[in-house]
């Protein structure tokens, strides 16, 4: 039996040397070997194969494995592990004549991996999360990478399952190392449907993740409960102005204090201020056409009230304007915790003064869009202030401490408006992007520092302080942030069609996320559950969902 046909070899076209002649003469169809998952490559393919790849790397042309993957339709992972067996079976012949090892990757310090169903049920999972690919995107890379094909039904059917045991772990995590929590909650749409989300702002431990059919305050009731029935203790609640969330507090019978997202009203004043000017800039167009006529001898005393009036309407909508962004600077300075000028820690009844009186301004406005603000805004200024009323009880346990370690009263006051003062220009600079506020802030910092370098009780006070501030919570970002993180995961989730697969496929997600560890910022290198102290007995989610490593 021979392998090759008897042939004259051509002349090689692309390659100087023998290699592409041989392989122009291979047989179409030739000796087939059993017990290979390629059946389609016979034995004069396998040879060919095993004969290029064990070449001497000095006269085996460049490129040669790619070409061999290409023309094979397989990949050169493949393509080496042919020629490793060919160089095995081609020592063990009787002659006792070994060929020539060529100094492939294959034998370059790389370990051949073995293609376990474990090892492809872990790599699906990670091109899940944090890959982002859908079924179909997952076939391919397996059948590209690892030579092995899932269909989308098999996909599916490891996610649902992966969903389901995320589910089982998640109902028992001890949530008890939070504490006491102000959790921020807010909704996100896959499609009309929502899924409902709560999270710890601190250490952005998602405590609760559940797709629903609506989001009145029935169903954010239910979820209320199910996050406490998972040991977590909510004192607090930091949300948008949605409709529903007062009534499902009193429907889950949660005695837990409101606050309202001081973001959003901000982003309100701004967005109107931004529609007036418009308006006004639409007024002073067609009262510039109109003074165009005015120019000319057919101007008439109509033409000139009418341009008269449009004038008037425009520069008294941008008189309201600049009033409008006047007391959004008055709200904001009512909302604030610390003072950027002094560093004084805010009291309630100095923010609530400021803000009765921005409110009852904001009321004198004649504008229809402004009043309407107004009224919006006047509903949900008695939750704004929420976080001085958390911030007053370990504030005054702080300030007995710094007492009995600076028996002068205007020493410790002036230790508290300089720590103080650090965490505000730090969050000037750092969050807002007030540059200009740099200088102030190294000067601060130099003080604090110098100040406490040789007090280690005062060095101690002030990192209390800084966490403390730290810890108050005024807005929902928390949750809108990780919100942003899970749409793209939930656009075009073909496996996740009704209620229950979109819950186990969140389940992924809440796992996932609890458990990944952050890549920059602040937290970076930790997870959440590690930043909150709490402990599976792994860190990694796949080992914990049953796919250890091989």
């Amino acid at each position: 039996m021979s392998v090759y046909p008897i042939s004259t070899p051509c002349r090689s076209v692309n390659w100087p040397y023998p290699m592409e002649p041989i392989y122009q003469v291979l047989p179409a169809q030739g000796v087939s070997v059993s017990g290979y998952k390629r059946s389609d490559l016979t034995l004069a393919d396998r040879l060919f194969m095993a004969a290029v790849v064990n070449m001497p790397p000095e006269e085996r042309p460049w490129g040669a494995i790619t070409w061999m993957a290409k023309v094979f339709n397989t990949s050169r992972a493949t393509v080496y592990a042919i020629g490793e067996r060919g160089r095995m079976g081609m020592q063990a012949l009787p002659n006792g004549q070994p060929v020539l090892i060529a100094k492939t990757e294959a034998n370059r310090g790389y370990s051949i991996v073995e293609v376990t169903s474990n090892r492809i049920q872990r790599t699906v999972l990670s091109m899940l999360f944090p890959g982002n690919m859908s079924g179909r995107d997952v076939g391919v890379c397996l059948e590209t990478a690892l030579d092995v094909s899932r269909s989308n039904a098999a996909v599916s059917q490891l996610l649902h399952e992966a969903g389901r045991r995320a589910g089982e772990i998640l109902a028992n995590v001890d949530h008890s190392p939070l504490g006491p929590v102000v959790l921020a909650r807010d909704e996100l749409f896959t499609g009309r449907h929502p899924n409902l989300l709560l999270v710890e702002p601190r250490s952005l431990v998602i405590t609760g993740l559940y797709a629903t059919r609506d989001r009145d305050a029935e169903t954010w009731a239910c979820a209320l409960l199910l996050t406490q029935d998972r040991d977590v203790q909510v004192v607090g609640l930091a949300e948008d102005g949605c409709i529903p969330y007062a009534a499902s507090c009193r429907a889950a019978g949660l005695n837990a204090a409101i606050q309202r997202d001081i973001w959003h009203p901000m982003h309100d004043i701004a967005r109107v201020v931004g529609d007036i000017k418009r308006e006004a800039g639409k007024l002073q167009k067609s009262a510039d056409k109109l003074e165009k006529q005015l120019t000319t001898p057919r101007w008439s005393d109509t033409v000139f009230a009418q341009w008269v009036g449009l004038i008037e309407q425009s520069e008294a909508l941008l008189q309201q304007a600049e009033s409008l962004c006047f007391w959004q600077d008055c709200l904001r300075d009512a909302l604030e915790v610390v003072d950027l000028r002094s560093g004084e820690i805010r009291d309630r009844a100095t923010n609530q003064w400021l803000l009765d009186e921005t409110m009852t301004a904001l009321q004198q406005f004649n504008h229809p869009r402004i009043q309407e603000l107004s009224n919006k805004l006047l509903s949900q200024a008695p939750d704004w202030l929420t976080f001085l009323d958390g911030l007053a009880q370990p504030l005054a346990d702080w300030q007995a401490r710094t007492a009995q370690h600076f028996a002068d009263p205007q020493w410790a006051a002036f230790f508290q408006s300089h720590v103080a003062g650090l965490w505000r220009l730090e969050h000037a600079v750092h969050h807002n992007g007030h540059r200009h506020s740099s200088q102030a802030l190294a000067e601060t910092r130099l003080w604090v520092a110098e100040f406490v370098a040789d007090d280690p009780v005062a060095h101690a006070l002030a990192q209390d302080l800084l966490y403390l501030l730290e810890r108050v919570v005024r807005t929902s970002s928390a949750a809108e942030a990780i919100n942003s993180v899970l749409r793209p995961f939930m656009n075009n989730r073909r496996e996740s069609t009704d209620q229950t697969s979109r819950q186990l496929f969140l389940n992924l997600f809440w796992l996932w996320f609890n458990m990944h560890p952050f890549d920059r910022g602040p937290r970076a290198g930790k997870s959440p559950y590690q930043l909150a102290g709490i402990d599976l007995g792994t860190d990694d989610w796949l080992t914990l969902l049953g796919y250890p490593p091989d």
